[in-house]
């Protein structure tokens, strides 16, 4: 029987680093950034091109190839696909799934355990900086505005509200530490 934890998260709350500790200490497979590379796959597409967009929703408009035919939104193909890759690496094998609409995604399945990383929003914007080295003019007005670029995606291609406690099993705030959050999110998987 496959055990699956999915990690939904904040910006700059430390979700993949703490993703990555729990893997380790499991020895379990983690599927982050891979999931879109299998997507842009089997779509045929550029991973840069399915990187974008898989980060926003759709226009909603259908388009239309060579020959007349109406195709949905590269952005509705990218979310669809990855939805059909999330739950099949969920049938298969016991492993983590980082990525914003897992939870969603795999709602209808057994042994989840559902994890929200959050931390406040000063702490998020200091990381960012500082950990994960990237340069803005303004950290903090950076960190929101991709939490809303998540929260806006997960609203559109989801019945359910980003970040709402009720979508989780596990929400925790990663200012009590990386490796204190991994060791939490360890011990609730042994319990499934």
């Amino acid at each position: 029987m496959a055990k699956i934890i999915t990690i939904a998260r904040q910006y700059g709350s430390g979700g993949r680093i703490i993703a990555q500790k729990v893997a380790d200490k499991l020895g379990l497979v983690y599927y982050d950034n891979q999931i879109i590379d299998l997507a842009a796959e089997e779509l045929g597409f550029d991973i840069r091109t399915i990187r974008k967009a898989a980060q926003e929703k759709s226009s909603g408009f259908l388009y239309t190839m060579a020959g007349g035919t109406f195709q949905m939104p590269l952005n509705d193909q990218v979310f669809a696909t990855q939805s059909k890759i999330i739950r099949h690496l969920a049938t298969n094998d016991s492993c983590i799934i980082v990525n914003g609409c897992a939870d969603y995604i795999l709602e209808d399945f057994d042994h989840v355990l559902k994890v929200f990383i959050h931390a406040p929003i000063a702490s998020r914007a200091k990381r960012v900086e500082e950990e994960y080295g990237e340069k803005h003019e303004n950290y903090i007005k950076y960190v929101k505005s991709r939490d809303k670029k998540r929260e806006n995606y997960y609203n559109y291609y989801t019945t359910n509200k980003w970040g709402q406690l009720t979508n989780f099993d596990l929400t925790i705030n990663s200012d009590f530490g990386l490796d204190e959050v991994a060791d939490v999110i360890v011990e609730m998987y042994r319990k499934l």
